[in-house]
């Protein structure tokens, strides 16, 4: 979802429960009446991306609705024209947060999870005949007419992990508390979208990545509010930036944020590595936040986008998530809406005329217009 600059009007498919009592001045005491709501956004975006700045390697089409032209840019090369395998480098930068009480939040304590997960290690799809990565999987679906039997993928490297970041975080910037309806009260802290954005710019400017290099900021059980504790729970987003050093070519960083989160936290199940999966394959769709679509209703009349992100059609829907097991552990990627939803196009040129992929039953129709 659009997320200009955080402070900007979020189009959102779902507003988080009710009655946000005096939260700030209740540490550790539950600030809802009921579980609530996950959702997802976009940051920052860039408009037009020179064919050579330096950024993350991408390419670029177009397709037409209503005598409309769409065009769009996704990261790697063109399953139309070629059928090569394109691998981005990536980092991922853990997050330990240190609240005013003295608790702690450690995105560092989920990584070998996170790096054993299908985001970065291969396990079979079908549209793949080799195992793949989960977004690659994803990205061969949506182009299977075209790479069904060649080697065309888009597959991150191994990610180099930096040195866990520790934020301390004042009083008046987030809450924590343990949730009385998770069976062991996990520990859950909800913090302020626009301070953690400042954030996260700030460290990733600071750690001079490349640009053609893919930072993942990692956090666990941390989520995002928007003004007020009621407008809540964001557990990831991605996003682009210009960078400030050109030297005669523009630099483009694209960005991602998720959130690691313990099950039974969300009305929604959410659980482990579905923010990561949602932000990664909504990131190689549209790695600078400029892809528009004709406007597009989400399932349940539940609000209205115009932009090429996969994983929000889906995220409204009771069972999101698709569970893929890597050495005895059992992940929970998201499946993701696939361009051809977007495009309205019928019937669907995916993989078995698919709209959803791994899951082809999550959308089993082209969008709605928005109404």
């Amino acid at each position: 979802m659009r997320f200009n600059a955080i402070a900007a009007v979020m189009f959102t498919a779902v507003l988080c429960v009710a009655a946000v009592s005096d939260a700030f001045a209740q540490a550790h005491q539950y600030p809802f009446n009921g579980r609530v709501q996950g959702k997802f956004t976009t940051n920052k975006g860039v408009g037009m991306v020179p064919k050579d700045a330096r950024t993350v390697p991408n390419w670029s089409s177009s397709f037409t609705f209503e005598g409309q032209i769409f065009p769009y840019t996704m990261v790697g090369t063109s399953p139309f024209s070629t059928t090569t395998t394109t691998t981005v480098q990536a980092v991922i930068i853990p997050i330990k947060f240190v609240f005013a009480d003295g608790t702690s939040l450690d995105g560092g304590s989920k990584i070998a999870n996170t790096l054993g997960s299908p985001n970065f290690q291969p396990s079979t799809y079908t549209s793949s005949t080799t195992p793949t990565q989960f977004g690659d999987a994803v990205q061969r679906a949506e182009f299977y007419a075209s790479v069904q039997n060649n080697d065309w993928h888009t597959m991150l490297a191994a990610p180099q992990v930096l040195p866990t970041q520790v934020i301390n975080v004042p009083a008046n910037q987030a809450i924590d508390f343990l949730d009385p309806f998770t069976a062991t009260r996990t520990e859950v802290a909800l913090m302020s979208a626009s301070w953690f954005s400042s954030k996260l710019h700030n460290l990733i400017a600071s750690l001079h990545i490349a640009p053609n290099t893919l930072p993942i900021v990692a956090t666990y059980n941390t989520f995002l509010y928007v003004h007020t504790l009621d407008n809540c729970c964001i557990l990831g987003f991605h996003g682009a930036t210009q960078s400030r050093n050109g030297n005669g070519r523009q630099q483009v960083q694209t960005y991602i944020y998720a959130a690691w989160s313990d099950t039974e936290i969300f009305v929604t199940p959410v659980k482990d590595i579905l923010p990561m999966s949602h932000e990664i394959s909504e990131w190689m769709n549209d790695p600078f936040v400029n892809n528009a679509t004709p406007p597009w209703e989400f399932p349940g009349n539940l609000g209205c986008q115009a932009n090429l992100e996969t994983g929000d059609p889906v995220e409204v829907l009771p069972n999101s998530s698709f569970p893929v097991t890597i050495n005895g552990f059992t992940y929970h990627p998201q499946t993701e809406a696939l361009l051809q939803w977007f495009t309205r196009e019928s019937p669907s040129s995916a993989i078995d005329g698919a709209y959803s992929y791994p899951d082809t039953t999550a959308l089993t129709s082209p969008s709605e217009p928005c109404h």
